[in-house]
């Protein structure tokens, strides 16, 4: 299966200060629908069921158990591939760390992509969020490039890496994916994923052991 686009979201933040608050997972997952239009229609038609206004968005960590399962209800016909990254902060090594956000993104990235059996380069990855991130995003797509380069695997990397923002129905979906990974990772919470028609293509929990 090629896909044409793809929608990031995280949960968690890139800071390493743990005593002051800097969460101590960073889950980040992609989202490839197969039928975006249709996922996207999937999308809106959950929120008029919600009878939510048109500004409305689905954020998994802001929604009730009610607004969840509307949600997933919705979508669960349609075919969707799911990446899953979890990066247990905590155990991360001096090395990472010093490469701040840039580098924590970019090991996420990078990680999933190289574990893939789909290939990305006719793909346009989208990452949430607003502004000009100009910096960060090219950033992102020259070293995740040169990740796949080193590895020998050109065709895993982006054809191109754009900002979205989360007012995107599918930025809103990415987001509801993420978060119900968080809550199975960290509550045991497996009912919102199960409801979906596929597995994950890559599941990956970074604990860094081999590097130890």
């Amino acid at each position: 299966m090629k896909f044409r686009t793809a929608y990031a979201d995280e949960h968690g933040d890139a800071g390493y200060q743990f005593q002051s608050g800097s969460s101590s997972l960073f889950v980040l997952s992609i989202l490839l629908p197969h039928r975006p239009e249709s996922l996207l229609n999937r999308v809106i038609a959950a929120r008029r069921q919600l009878s939510k206004p048109e500004t409305f968005e689905f954020h998994f960590h802001e929604s009730s158990a009610q607004t969840r399962r509307r949600f997933f209800e919705s979508i669960s016909d349609e075919q969707i591939g799911l990446l899953i990254s979890v990066i247990h902060k905590e155990n991360a090594p001096v090395e990472l760390r010093r490469l701040g956000k840039v580098g924590l993104y970019v090991h996420a990235l990078s990680g999933l992509v190289l574990r893939s059996p789909v290939a990305f380069e006719k793909t346009k990855l989208h990452l949430d969020g607003t502004g000009s991130q100009k910096e960060f995003v090219q950033s992102l797509k020259n070293e995740v490039r040169d990740k796949c380069r080193t590895s020998q695997r050109r065709e895993q990397n982006f054809n191109e890496i754009r900002v979205l923002n989360s007012t995107h129905p599918l930025m809103q979906c990415a987001d509801m994916l993420t978060g119900a990974a968080t809550a199975q990772i960290e509550r045991g919470q497996s009912e919102w994923l199960a409801m979906l028609p596929c597995e994950p293509y890559v599941w990956w929990e970074e604990k860094f052991r081999d590097k130890e």
